[in-house]
């Protein structure tokens, strides 16, 4: 007789109850959106500070001797330095001033597009308040430089390149005045200012009656008035003499400062959008987003899932009740209340009263009617027409229509207990 195995009783572990208290992955899932959107913002920010940098790095105002745009100068200032001249670009007077404190032959280029300099400025500079210059080269002198270039020359007006004017000349010949002619014999046509020169001025690449560059000589310095600016640019710099042209011109001496005056220069007090601001505006705009922030925590303090428990959240269809109720109270809807109310009544009714669900509402309070033994004109005033003006017609509709159920029920012998045996009863049950 073999001894039977002990019987073994394998234990069932209860299941792990999930834990409610927040842990690292909860929280990391709670935040992994707003985390998300942060590194965006931070991203976009990066590119647009990166995409602005690049940007500013290069100028595209005309004629700057840095800029290599189609638009500078950068092509012109380089090939100078190149050629052996010390070339210097200055932005404001000091600069300038240092730029020609390293004796030898110097030749300022003046470039002020801006209009900053004002004429006893622009006197100074030709005076050599600054240093020694030997020569001075206006660039499309207008404004306060014009004072300067109208003791060589006169102005003659502007002239179309030949490109937007095709019947303007493509080039123009330096002329045999022109003392570097030969090395620079013509010049392409790009648009700019002509002028005539006056007394023992020199006109060189002549236009209609006046030149491109009339070069004079006023207290020892020679002055060039300077109109094909357009001629000195990148893109342009590189068709016929216009190279040449230049190198002539800006190139003759050993140092060479272009000087673009900057609003540091200017001697009047140019307003800035600062001095359009009232000074009660920034407190007010700080104290604004001051507020806007506490509006924003205030409001925004309950983060997290509109409910606590996990969803589905199971709600008592008395709590329901009870809320909807409250809902039509505190906004007085007597009548969205009492709508309620007749709905389930005459969805009750019908079946009661063997209809079905989809027969019509005045058939459902007919047959009603003579089931319950009262009046039409009462099944309508009850279920369909009564209106409740003031909360006591209120119960007493409701009333009615739980008495008009009541003798209904009493009539068909189908009692709320005899309704909810057949419900238990039906085959869908079993």
């Amino acid at each position: 007789m073999s001894a039977s195995a002990p019987e073994t009783t394998t234990a069932t572990a209860p299941a792990a109850a999930e834990s409610l208290t927040p842990d690292s992955r909860g929280a990391w899932r709670r935040m992994r959106g707003w985390l998300v959107a942060i590194g965006g913002l931070l991203a976009a920010a990066l590119v647009t500070v990166l995409a602005l940098g690049s940007m500013g790095s290069v100028s595209n105002r005309p004629l700057d001797p840095t800029s290599p745009a189609p638009t500078g100068a950068k092509a012109l200032f380089e090939v100078l330095g190149q050629q052996g001249v010390d070339t210097q670009h200055a932005n404001s007077l000091d600069e300038l001033s240092s730029g020609l404190d390293q004796g030898g032959s110097s030749t300022v280029v003046i470039d002020d597009p801006s209009y900053i300099l004002a004429e006893e400025q622009i006197d100074q500079i030709a005076a050599g308040y600054f240093g020694d210059i030997d020569r001075i080269v206006l660039l499309n002198p207008s404004g306060s430089s014009y004072e300067l270039s109208s003791r060589v020359a006169t102005f003659g007006g502007q002239y179309s390149s030949n490109e937007n004017d095709p019947d303007a000349a493509a080039t123009f010949d330096a002329g045999s005045a022109c003392g570097f002619g030969e090395l620079a014999p013509e010049i392409t046509n790009e648009g700019g200012h002509e002028f005539e020169p006056s007394g023992d001025s020199v006109g060189c690449y002549q236009v209609r009656d006046g030149y491109a560059v009339v070069i004079g000589v006023e207290q020892g310095v020679e002055i060039v008035v300077f109109g094909a600016s357009s001629n000195l640019m990148n893109a342009m710099i590189g068709e016929g003499a216009n190279a040449a042209m230049a190198i002539n011109l800006l190139g003759a001496n050993e140092h060479l400062v272009w000087y673009t005056p900057s609003s540091a220069d200017s001697l009047t007090d140019t307003p800035s959008l600062g001095d359009y601001v009232p000074p009660w505006l920034t407190p007010v705009i700080i104290l604004l987003i001051g507020v806007g922030v506490a509006c924003v925590i205030w409001r925004g303090r309950r983060f997290g899932p509109l409910v606590a428990e996990r969803l589905p959240v199971t709600v008592p269809a008395a709590e329901t009740i009870e809320g909807r109720a409250r809902l039509y109270d505190n906004s007085d809807a007597r009548l969205h209340a009492l709508d309620s109310i007749r709905l389930g009544t005459i969805t009750r009714l019908a079946e009661l009263l063997g209809l079905g669900r989809g027969e019509a509402t005045e058939a459902v309070i007919e047959a009603t009617a003579q089931t319950a033994g009262v009046t039409r004109e009462h099944a309508y005033q009850v279920l369909l027409v009564g209106y409740p003006d003031s909360d006591s017609a209120l119960v007493d509709l409701a009333n009615a229509a739980a008495e008009l159920e009541r003798r209904v029920r009493a009539a068909t012998g189908r009692t709320e207990t005899t309704r909810r045996t057949a419900t238990k009863e039906h085959p869908s049950d079993e």
